[in-house]
């Protein structure tokens, strides 16, 4: 286990196959992952903190996009 802020693609030299999308809601834009047909909300991009304290923009929850 490696403890870093570096991405593992840089340490290792792997490229990412997810293929991420993006949706602007409200004041933010979020980030999911296609997963099995389904995507899964990976990251949240606000100036707002409350919008990091929303359950609807919780990560790791599956989103219809």
């Amino acid at each position: 286990m490696l403890y870093t802020i570096v991405d593992e693609n840089e340490i290792f030299l792997t490229e990412k196959k997810e293929k991420y999308s993006y949706k602007k809601v409200a004041n933010c834009v979020l980030e999911g992952v296609k997963y099995n047909n389904k995507t899964i909300l990976t990251r949240v991009i606000s100036t707002d903190l409350k919008d990091y304290l929303n359950p609807d923009y919780e990560i790791g929850k599956k989103v219809d996009w």
